[in-house]
């Protein structure tokens, strides 16, 4: 099977959480991957594989640990029942900082109780980064923790965001 290559760029920040201490997360991930991970100086990332799903795998990883999330964080997305999913504030902040500012203001709350509530109602990881808010979890969690951002996003108070929440995590635990 011939090997796939794809490029990523992540930022400098980020260099040293994707390649570990000693280089042991970029080991962890070559060798549970069976791929080759290549970082440069600026942030950029070549990685290959032969397998086309581990591949897909190590993309959504190494987008997250450029976006924020820890390496553990992003590990579990090896798990097939873990998703990434990342959605740009630009397109919502419209060419005001201000207004950037302000709605990633709304998304983490005062003390990071708005973050923290999205995460424990919906069994995610949140991470807002630059201009972007990126979520880890299983696939409908990721959708309702996504709901509830994109509503703080269009202006919902914080109580209808959490009514919402608190409705859905109900009904999880009787579907379940």
């Amino acid at each position: 099977m011939k090997e796939i290559t794809e490029f990523l760029k992540i930022p400098k920040s980020r260099i040293g959480t994707l390649i570990g201490k000693n280089g042991e997360t970029k080991k962890r991930l070559e060798k549970e991957l069976k791929c080759r991970i290549t970082v440069s100086e600026f942030g950029e990332v070549d990685y290959s594989s032969k397998d086309s799903i581990y591949q897909m795998k190590l993309k959504s990883i190494i987008k997250a640990i450029g976006r924020g999330f820890t390496c553990d964080e992003a590990l579990v997305l090896l798990d097939d029942d873990y998703v990434f999913r990342m959605v740009s504030l630009k397109e919502y902040a419209l060419k005001s900082e201000k207004k950037l500012i302000r709605v990633k203001s709304r998304l983490i709350g005062t003390d990071g109780k708005s973050r923290k509530i999205i995460e424990q109602l919906t069994d995610t990881t949140v991470v807002v980064f630059g201009k972007t808010v990126s979520v880890i979890g299983k696939y409908d969690d990721v959708g309702t923790a996504s709901e509830a951002i994109f509503m703080l996003i269009e202006g919902a108070t914080h109580r209808k965001v959490r009514i919402l929440l608190e409705r859905r995590a109900r009904e999880k635990k009787y579907v379940l």
